[in-house]
């Protein structure tokens, strides 16, 4: 049977988009993982779904904590225990490959360093230390390996603001006695014009805690949640925080899973339509520490593991290829973001 010029051309081209649409739709690589997390001190990293869960660390005397993707996903920085029957005693800063290849050794000293966060430019990490005897924001340069102090008031928990001017992170309230409640602050980049965020907690309430901000894609909301001691036991809420505006409470998320919770770790994800969060309900048997998806549009609280095991410390990025159901199909030219959906 004789084919004509046309009719070849045009069953070349039908395999070839097939064979490009097989290889967009099914093949999946390390770079497609959008969640890094700890699971009981490795890293490991899993689609934004739960899916494809794969381990990128493997420890028997040391410990991992605090994964931060690179801005460009295709490296980890992360916190190291030397030592996990002692973690009080030292901490390092490593960077490893998107794979979990290429282990590299930021810090070396006898101190912690930990909760590490990449500049938008990949070209310097900020970090908490207590080199100094308190805790301290500092930031290291990655290509001289030089280190700078930025604050001096007993701070932690830095965290990138989107467009690199500024940082925002954790600070101790200094009382005269009893226990020091913590407050998120934000500064400059370079240490500058360190203010409060929100008014301090009233200090003749029960101690207040607020822990690791973050800042959302767009640069005008930071993400915390703040835990408040009581007689009969701890609330923990979730608090979006507009910078000059108003603070807004995550309620659904304690509706759901009730007040009696323990958080360990929370970012932004699907460009802030959702966080991603670990948390152990206490109330539940089994008091694992499990992640958790909460769309802000539909209200959805979606669990995403259920191993027995401790699942810790999320960081979600945006992925170039499909990693979920829905999928995106990449380009030369960038990727389609997906619209918010229902879980």
């Amino acid at each position: 049977m004789k084919y004509s010029k046309t009719a070849i051309r045009s069953q070349t081209i039908r395999f070839f988009f097939a064979g490009c649409l097989f290889l967009f739709a099914g093949a999946t690589v390390s770079i497609d993982a959008k969640i890094v997390f700890c699971v009981d001190g490795d890293i490991f990293v899993m689609n934004d779904d739960g899916s494809r869960r794969r381990r990128l660390t493997q420890n028997t005397t040391a410990l991992d904590e605090d994964p931060r993707w690179s801005p460009d996903g295709t490296k980890i920085v992360f916190t190291r225990y030397m030592d996990k029957t002692q973690q009080q005693n030292r901490a390092e800063l490593f960077i490893i490959n998107a794979d979990g290849t290429n282990p590299q050794q930021l810090t070396h000293n006898s101190f912690l360093d930990n909760t590490p966060s990449w500049s938008p430019d990949g070209s310097q990490i900020a970090f908490s230390s207590g080199r100094s005897g308190v805790w301290e924001v500092y930031v290291i340069e990655l290509a001289t390996r030089a280190v700078r102090q930025l604050t001096d008031d007993l701070s932690s928990t830095p965290s990138w603001s989107p467009d690199g001017s500024q940082i925002v992170f954790e600070r101790f309230i200094k009382i005269a006695n009893g226990i020091n409640p913590k407050t998120i602050y934000v500064m400059d980049a370079d240490g500058q014009h360190q203010r409060r965020i929100l008014p301090d907690p009233p200090l003749d309430g029960p101690p207040t805690y607020r822990y690791f901000p973050r800042f959302s894609a767009d640069g005008e909301r930071i993400l915390f949640y703040e835990s408040q001691w009581f007689k009969d036991g701890d609330v923990v809420r979730f608090i979006v925080q507009r910078i000059g505006g108003r603070k807004k409470e995550i309620t659904d998320i304690n509706d759901r899973l009730d007040n009696n919770l323990l958080i360990a770790g929370a970012s932004w994800m699907d460009n802030d339509r959702a966080i991603v969060f670990s948390a152990k309900r206490l109330n539940n048997p089994t008091r694992t520490y499990d992640l958790y998806r909460y769309t802000f549009g539909t209200r959805g609280l979606r669990r995403l593991t259920r191993d027995a095991s401790d699942e810790k410390w999320p960081d979600w990025i945006e992925g170039a290829l499909s990693v979920s159901p829905q999928g995106k199909l990449p380009t030369g030219w960038g990727h389609i973001k997906r619209s918010a959906h229902a879980d």
